[in-house]
């Protein structure tokens, strides 16, 4: 039973840290944590995985539900109605029997969950957060994937049935959080007016995400059985065409012929993404001789360290919304080389505390790196700038944020209800 005056907020996002290891999953985590050490009483609903994780589960002071089916049903097309269809029922029934227990509703992502959840808020009399995760998510009503599968167009009824209820939906949740200027402008462009997007940005724990010394870098190689005498640049995310991974092992060969002691790690799986590239780089790279100059490390929680532990971090995606990662990488004291997507032009300044280069473009990826592997004096300049820069992305200020939203969605909540009583 939560303390009088205690803001009770349920968070519903597709996949949760622990047990999926992803950048949307672990600010998911590290957000709700945060939350409640702050005060509030927060429960976490999300879909179950695969292989199972426990159906109830307390995470510190964090309660965690999973609701089945479990599995990737994005880009399955209508093999996916009847799953998706018995998720929203089981969670439409909890939102409902539940709503005397929860003050606000956050969900990450506005393609799906919000049109059951809208609604629901608007009829208990709860407010209603939607978090739109990436740029595309807002371009694509339906992945193209899914419509590919589906045998539909981008024009077609359905769609444009899907577009109008999200429209619907962002218009009248009590608030929409854009992550980055890109996310704030795409919802402009679908007329939802300034005074209802609240611009929160994504989030790191920034005392875990620092910089290494010389002693402490030679000390994490060692341990994690890296070379000590070659320079290191990683990769961290999902294993996917999305991220532009096969892009980055097909022109490691060019930069190897200019930097002899390169070697790439690639942190990250690709079991959960429906455009899985992971068996397709690893069949790429043994068929190239390339085993000891790029090295697939697999999903690890550890990712702080093998940051550390490196001396550049290689980001590709072709989309984003905003990157954790990225602000991991710049908060972790080595240089930052990235495709200008997403929230990357919100937070880097090319030459000056990182690298940019356009999305889908080789050559562009080539002489970007290039470009930060022959500045190497720089070096020191380029990460002070890059962690001085991301230190208002700290998950306590952002976690802040979310509280007072949520404190004054709950407050105006209080004055329509006094307003109405006064008639």
């Amino acid at each position: 039973m939560a303390e009088p005056g205690t803001l009770r907020i349920y968070w519903l996002t597709e996949a949760f840290y622990p047990p999926i290891v992803g950048g949307q999953e672990m600010f998911a985590g590290n957000i709700t944590r945060e939350l409640s050490q702050r005060g509030a009483q927060v429960k976490v609903i999300t879909r179950q995985s695969v292989p199972p994780a426990p159906a109830h589960e307390r995470i510190g002071l964090v309660d965690v539900r999973r609701v089945p089916p479990g599995g990737v049903l994005k880009g399955k097309g209508w093999a996916a109605f009847f799953p998706l269809l018995a998720y929203l029922a089981r969670l439409s029934f909890i939102l409902l029997s539940e709503f005397r227990r929860y003050d606000v509703i956050v969900v990450s992502g506005v393609k799906i969950m919000p049109l059951i959840v809208v609604p629901i808020c608007r009829l208990t009399g709860r407010k209603c957060i939607l978090r739109a995760e990436s740029f595309f998510e807002l371009q694509e009503t339906v992945s193209a994937q899914s419509l590919r599968e589906m045998r539909e167009s981008t024009g077609s009824v359905l769609v444009s049935v899907l577009e109008r209820l999200r429209r619907w939906m962002l218009v009248r949740a009590g608030a929409v959080v854009a992550i980055s200027a890109e996310i704030q402008q795409a919802l402009h462009a679908r007329g939802i007016d300034d005074a209802h997007i609240r611009r929160i940005p994504n989030a790191v724990d920034l005392k875990r995400f620092c910089p290494a010394s010389t002693a402490e870098k030679a000390a994490l190689r060692q341990r994690y059985g890296l070379p000590a005498d070659r320079t290191l640049v990683i990769f961290a995310g999902r294993l996917s065409h999305a991220k532009g991974l096969p892009m980055l092992v097909q022109a490691w060969p060019t930069l190897l012929g200019r930097f002899p002691g390169l070697c790439l790690l690639v942190v990250g799986s690709g079991k959960l993404s429906f455009d899985d590239c992971e068996a397709d780089v690893k069949q790429f790279v043994t068929a190239h001789g390339l085993d000891d100059d790029v090295r697939f490390l697999g999903e690890s929680d550890r990712v702080h360290e093998l940051l550390q532990a490196s001396d550049v971090f290689i980001f590709p995606t072709e989309y984003e919304g905003f990157s954790l990662a990225l602000v991991e990488a710049l908060g972790s004291g080595i240089p930052v080389v990235a495709t200008s997507v997403g929230a990357a032009p919100d937070l880097m300044r090319h030459g000056l505390n990182g690298f940019l280069f356009p999305p889908k473009d080789p050559a562009a990826l080539i002489a970007a790196l290039d470009e930060a592997l022959r500045q190497r004096e720089r070096w020191p300049a380029v990460t002070a700038a890059a962690r001085t820069s991301v230190m208002i992305y700290d998950i306590g200020t952002v976690a802040e944020q979310y509280l007072q939203l949520a404190a004054a969605l709950c407050r105006g909540n209080q004055v329509e209800r006094s307003s109405t009583s006064a008639q």
